[in-house]
């Protein structure tokens, strides 16, 4: 079975206001009404009008739910179509942080670790790992969505990066807690590794993700493949989980 944990893309929507308004949905080039209407081209099967249709659209490259490149935190960083495939998909588990719910709460190091006890399945390296705080459940109030969203706090992006995971997503607007919003830890420490004096690998974010919490069983497989969209700081993704049948 499949998880959808793609947020829908329309005018409107929530998007982070350091990337700009939200997507514009254009008219496209071909029309339905308007392709051949004075013409006996016919589909071929049921005699009727021949007709296409297609549509363009504008949006930031963070819109929606997305895949964080290393250049958008780190000048020196790769774009998004230099990323590895596996950063998008692969064996993954998710932590329910949903007891920690409230305005501009802060997810701790210690509930991290209080989550995955509780969930009964360790996170391991190479992970993919999903955090359901339930904030995605605030929409659709866009402005609390996007400006009293919950985050992590320094010492849980340090216990992130300690589990070894390839990649984190969460499902709020940004992994950064509103007060750490000037520090961003949270990116420095998994977009901007160099920052910690090592050599430690990139650690992709997801944002926006939905319904983790309707995934039935904690470890599954996660698909949110970016595209390779050149020399970008990011991609928006179809992201789903897949829990295998018995």
């Amino acid at each position: 079975m499949f998880v959808d944990l793609t947020m829908s893309v329309h005018e409107g929507m929530a998007s982070h206001p350091f990337h700009g308004r939200t997507p514009l949905f254009l008219s496209g080039t071909l029309k339905h009404d308007r392709l051949y209407p004075s013409t006996d081209r016919r589909n071929p099967y049921d005699g009727s009008q021949l007709s296409f249709e297609n549509a363009n659209f504008q949006m930031c490259d963070h819109t929606g739910t997305h895949m964080d490149a290393p250049v958008h935190a780190d000048p020196e960083g790769i774009g998004v179509d230099e990323m590895a495939i596996d950063y998008g998909h692969g064996d993954a588990v998710w932590l329910d942080l949903s007891a920690h719910f409230d305005d501009a709460a802060e997810i701790t190091a210690e509930h991290l670790e209080a989550a995955e006890r509780a969930g009964g399945e360790t996170v391991r390296d190479g992970d993919i790992l999903l955090l359901w705080t339930g904030w995605s459940t605030v929409l659709p109030d866009v402005q609390r969505y996007l400006y009293a969203h919950m985050g992590l706090t320094r010492d849980a992006a340090e216990w992130v990066r300690a589990k070894g995971v390839r990649t984190m997503g969460i499902d709020t607007c940004t992994p950064e807690t509103v007060s750490g919003a000037k520090t961003s830890p949270v990116h420095m420490n998994l977009l901007r590794p160099r920052s910690l004096g090592g050599d430690d690998p990139v650690i992709a974010i997801v944002e926006n993700l939905v319904n983790i919490n309707q995934i039935p069983v904690r470890r599954f497989t996660f698909s949110g493949v970016p595209l390779p969209l050149k020399g970008l700081t990011g991609s928006p993704v179809r992201a789903f989980a897949q829990v295998p049948t018995r």
